[in-house]
């Protein structure tokens, strides 16, 4: 969260970190990606996120109560606030799929080409 990205990828892969980052740093992190990459690139989040009503899948619910637990300023992220977070960033056509069903999305943003 503190270095620089490498600059101009094609392609930008966050995976499995998603719940140890509270909200704005989610947020710095997906702008952060934004302003480096190359027009008509992907960010694509794997992440274990919430349902919109944050009822479940469990193993995502879990992991977001470990974080609370152990004291990070990480949570649980519902599916809408990561497709909220890149839109905000500036990424275009965002969609949300299941990746392992209950346990990951992808969640995907384009640059502008």
């Amino acid at each position: 969260t503190k270095d620089p990205f490498p600059g101009e990828p094609d392609v930008v892969i966050m995976a499995s970190n998603l719940p140890g980052y509270g909200s704005e740093q989610c947020r710095d992190i997906f702008k952060r990606a934004y302003d480096i990459m190359k027009p008509g690139g992907a960010f694509m989040v794997i992440a274990e996120t919430l349902n919109d009503d944050r009822t479940g899948p469990l193993e995502p619910a879990m992991w977001a109560l470990e974080e609370v637990l152990s004291g990070s300023t990480g949570r649980g992220h519902s599916e809408s606030e990561v497709s909220g977070y890149l839109s905000d960033a500036g990424f275009e056509k965002v969609s949300v799929v299941d990746f392992i069903s209950g346990v990951l999305t992808r969640a995907t943003g384009h640059m502008p080409s």
